[in-house]
């Protein structure tokens, strides 16, 4: 349905067309007959009775001229007004200064003409040079009280609406030229007609039927009216009386601007929704196959008018980023530009980076973890999305600092961790996990940069060690083994994997040498970790920033400001149900403990010296192996330690602690981290984002104009991947192969075992 502006006038309006001429006899041209709107005023209070005369005409005819018709407007007032009791309170005969008529209409036909720019001024010359006559004073004297009555009220313009199942019709309006274009295209597309442009200008617009030369007269005439600023059909000539057979696969007027249209409210709900999908749905409303290219033309233009144009959002990104700074107090924003030589005021986009305040805030009250990753834009320019994300006492990811960099080297990384130490957290102590690329080792190899011991402990992705290590030696069983004996907790557990690994394969050991063995393994770990073996980029990515890197740089930085105001009510929404419910401590402890105290019941706990608070625990015989069980750990409850290393880890009671405190008597709540606790969960989500005001109240940044970096511009076409492949990328598929011979997971019919059986049984 489409919404179009009426094309009559109110149905309580009289449209008066007179033509008067001076006492000469000289003519009026048709082209100035206008209509008079009388716009009703209500019930009348001074009606007389009906009267039946009829208005008085007088004609008069010179030689060279044709007849003119003049009016007597006393005759023809009070026809109309006995005629019509309720429009318009003006009696014959009786002279009110207070009413005059007046024409709304001027000037229609001279548009439907193209005579827009002509002169009002020489209106004197195209009347012959003959005098015409003056205006009574009642059609300069207006009723002051009638129209303040009138604009008391809201004015409601009346529309109609037109489907494009109806026909086109001459005084069909339209808002713009594109709705105009919008609403024929998918006019001819119901019908399978096609069409060819004629004219096409910003003030007007001819079409007609293709088959325009084989007797299909389909054809119309569109422009713009001055008097009301709209699209109107002002020719038409319809319908369509040749027949296409609906053979092809495809629609001319179907084009990617038309799609772009149709598919935007899906774009806008989910950007990332893939060229197949949006194939399938332009086929299921319309009947046409169209091509893949189109489509994904179609999204693009979609993703513009949703995102805004690439280029354009590096220069709103300034503003942007400094009403975010005005409106969120503590936002971090670091800018690395180049001048453009020659253009004063002008630099190019390197990098940025960038830190909600509530963030910021927020980090203080987490455990002093910080996990970095980098990842690809998909966008028009090539680039790095680099990350940075704790964890919060509940376990889930904490989004503290995001930049966006030309790609992954040892300056980015360098620049990336200076800023954040710098600017985000002077914390000692925090643990900073990643991967192994060469970048991040040589910024933390840099003290500059801020994050050498002691101010912060590096340690590697046990994910990401295991998948290195897989591919040189390209073995599934080396790979388990070798994450096994990574997140072992006892040291002595981890000698045993790597016993078994020699064995296996004895030079493989030698890769190991090369890696410092607290910064992959849990067992030399020394508790920094907090029990974290790995980083959660790829949960950041999916959850809080789903479909952020194929956006416009500005859309991009906005979608993280609002997501992660979301994340954060969200969090806090949990928190105030968890705390209403009485919890001092987050569900992530609970559970543990939960898990804890039922081993705990098995073990005996011995005191060897109460005031020193040492214990010694013997666990209880595993139930289904006989050569596990009956451990000896001890436990420290003054230094907070435990032999079998779980407590050092977690921060939370292991169960050895628990079955001491059980035979002690002593509260083990007390030895939770303070981290874990409710009032310091919720501190985390504590602080605030500020919504931001309409562009109009943002005050122009002191910053130059940026512009991107024509360098990084990705090439046309489907880009090749340069990047090498392993396990890690592999997803599990989320339908599982199933034989249509046997009906057994694992296999297809053509590779059933089965096959050949099959057959001869149904040869048979």
């Amino acid at each position: 349905m489409f919404t179009v502006v009426a094309q009559s006038p109110p149905p309580n309006t009289i449209e008066m067309y007179c033509q008067t001429s001076s006492i000469d006899y000289h003519p009026v041209p048709s082209s100035f007959t206008t209509p008079l709107h009388i716009e009703s005023l209500g019930p009348s209070q001074h009606m007389v009775e009906n009267n039946t005369s009829s208005p008085k005409y007088m004609q008069s005819y010179d030689n060279d001229m044709e007849p003119t018709v003049r009016v007597d407007m006393a005759g023809v007032t009070e026809s109309i007004v006995m005629t019509v009791g309720n429009y318009v309170d003006i009696l014959p005969g009786i002279d009110d200064d207070n009413v005059e008529l007046f024409d709304e209409d001027d000037g229609n036909e001279d548009i439907m003409d193209m005579e827009d720019n002509e002169n009002t001024e020489n209106d004197a010359s195209l009347l012959g040079g003959g005098e015409h006559d003056v205006p009574s004073p009642i059609f300069r004297e207006l009723n002051w009280d009638v129209i303040n009555s009138i604009t008391d009220k809201d004015l409601i313009a009346r529309t109609g609406l037109w489907n494009e199942s109806d026909e086109l019709f001459k005084g069909l309006r339209f808002e713009s030229k594109v709705d105009l274009q919008y609403a024929v295209k998918r006019y001819s597309i119901c019908r399978n007609q096609h069409l060819i442009v004629i004219e096409s200008e910003p003030d007007f617009w001819v079409v007609k039927c293709k088959k325009w030369s084989e007797g299909c007269n389909w054809r119309f005439r569109a422009c713009r009216r001055k008097c009301h600023g709209l699209f109107e059909i002002t020719k038409y000539i319809g319908p369509h009386t040749c027949v296409y057979p609906k053979l092809s696969q495809d629609h001319s007027q179907l084009d990617s601007t038309f799609i772009a249209r149709e598919v935007q409210n899906v774009v806008q709900s989910d950007h990332t929704i893939s060229i197949a999908a949006l194939h399938q749905i332009v086929k299921d409303k319309f009947g046409y196959n169209v091509h893949y290219k189109r489509i994904w033309e179609a999204k693009r233009k979609a993703m513009i008018r949703i995102f805004g144009d690439w280029d354009e959002s590096y220069q709103t990104l300034p503003r942007w980023m400094n009403i975010i700074k005005l409106t969120n107090p503590g936002t971090k924003v670091v800018w690395k530009t180049s001048l453009l030589a020659g253009c004063n005021g002008n630099v190019r986009f390197m990098r940025v980076f960038w830190a909600f305040g509530a963030c910021v805030e927020g980090f203080k009250h987490c455990r002093p973890i910080i996990q970095i990753d980098g990842t690809f834009l998909y966008g028009k320019y090539i680039g790095k999305l680099l990350i940075a994300t704790s964890i919060d006492a509940n376990g889930h990811i904490f989004p503290l600092a995001f930049a966006i960099v030309e790609e992954e080297s040892s300056d980015s990384w360098s620049w990336f961790l200076y800023i954040l130490r710098t600017q985000v957290t002077q914390r000692e102590g925090i643990c900073l996990i990643s991967d192994r690329h060469a970048g991040i080792q040589a910024a933390i190899r840099d003290p500059s940069v801020g994050w050498s011991p002691p101010y912060a402990h590096h340690r590697y992705c046990l994910r990401h060690v295991a998948s290195n290590f897989n591919d040189k030696y390209r073995n599934k069983m080396l790979k388990d083994l070798v994450y096994r004996a990574g997140s072992q907790h006892q040291p002595r557990k981890y000698e045993a994997c790597m016993t078994e690994l020699k064995q296996l394969d004895e030079k493989c050991l030698e890769w190991f040498n090369r890696l410092d063995t607290k910064k992959w393994t849990l067992a030399h770990d020394g508790g920094h970790r907090y029990g974290w073996m790995t980083t959660n980029i790829a949960e950041c990515i999916n959850g809080v920033l789903k479909g952020a890197r194929m956006l416009p740089i500005t859309a991009l930085v906005r979608l993280t400001f609002y997501r992660c105001v979301s994340y954060f009510e969200t969090r806090r929404t949990e928190i105030q149900t968890q705390m209403a419910n009485g919890d001092l401590y987050t569900s992530y402890v609970i559970n543990k403990i939960t898990k804890y105290q039922s081993r705990a019941s098995g073990h005996t706990a011995n005191i060897f010296h109460r005031s020193n608070e040492i214990f010694e625990v013997t666990t209880a015989p595993h139930g289904f192996h006989m050569d596990k069980g009956n451990n000896i750990q001890i436990v420290k409850l003054k230094e907070r330690t435990c032999t079998c290393n779980k407590w050092q880890s977690f921060g939370i009671p292991c169960s050895h602690v628990l079955a001491v405190c059980a035979r002690a008597r002593i509260d083990s709540w007390q030895f939770v981290d303070k981290h874990y606790r409710m009032d310091v969960y919720a501190c985390c989500y504590t602080p605030q984002f500020n919504p931001i005001p309409h562009q109009a109240y943002w005050p122009e940044p002191n910053f130059p104009i940026v512009h991107p970096n024509p360098t990084l511009v990705r090439d046309k076409g489907r880009p090749r991947s340069s990047r090498f492949r392993n396990e890690m990328d592999w997803r599990e598929p989320s339908v599982k192969l199933r034989c249509g011979l046997c009906k057994q997971e694992g296999h297809n019919r053509r590779k059933c075992p089965n096959r050949g059986e099959s057959s001869n049984t149904t040869a048979q």
